[in-house]
């Protein structure tokens, strides 16, 4: 089994690289912006927590789900039939991988599940955690991310990161005495 991972950040034509033989999974409202042939949608955040803090998601993936109603909509908790074909987290399953609780993102549960599935091959889109402060991510994202995808290399699965991503590179903290506004302070240097 072949899996592409795609999320928002992901680059606008990345799902239409994949041909019939791949199963393509989006997380968190991704559909907006791509036109992928979807296997299946992810949004693994609770409910409650979504229509609190970020109610566009529920309208987002319930939208969706009504106008594609065979992609699976994969869920943490029950939706209260606001999605056509609601199909819940396996959380247990996975419980038998190491650092089975070791989660920081949906990107990184996502992997997991792959390696439960026994893909061959992963494909990671958009995962960019460590300089994009707006996803609102735990610190620990990129580092729980590598980690599982490390593991599903150990396990004998291609992990490809595609130019969308941006992962297993240093990130460096400087200290200057620039002022803000006034001096050129470049937020991201890139070094070869």
């Amino acid at each position: 089994m072949k899996v592409a991972i795609l999320s928002g950040g992901a680059s606008s034509d990345a799902g239409l690289y994949y041909d019939q033989s791949w199963r393509i999974w989006g997380i968190n409202s991704v559909h907006r912006s791509h036109g992928a042939r979807w296997a299946k949608m992810f949004n693994l955040h609770r409910l409650a927590h979504l229509e609190r803090d970020c109610p566009q998601y529920v309208d987002w993936d319930s939208t969706f789900s009504r106008r594609n109603p065979k992609v699976p909509m994969v869920v943490i908790d029950s939706w209260k039939g606001l999605l056509k074909n609601q199909v819940l987290f396996p959380r247990a399953s996975l419980a038998r991988q190491p650092r089975a609780d070791y989660h920081a993102s949906s990107f990184d549960w996502l992997v997991a599940y792959a390696v439960h599935l026994k893909a061959t091959v992963i494909h990671l889109h958009g995962a960019r955690f460590a300089l994009d402060s707006n996803r609102e991510e735990p610190i620990s994202a990129q580092a729980c991310l590598e980690y599982w995808c490390g593991y599903a290399e150990g396990r004998g699965i291609k992990v490809v990161e595609h130019r969308d991503c941006e992962m297993f590179v240093q990130f460096h903290l400087v200290q200057s005495h620039s002022v803000y506004g006034y001096d050129d302070v470049r937020m991201v240097e890139r070094r070869k």
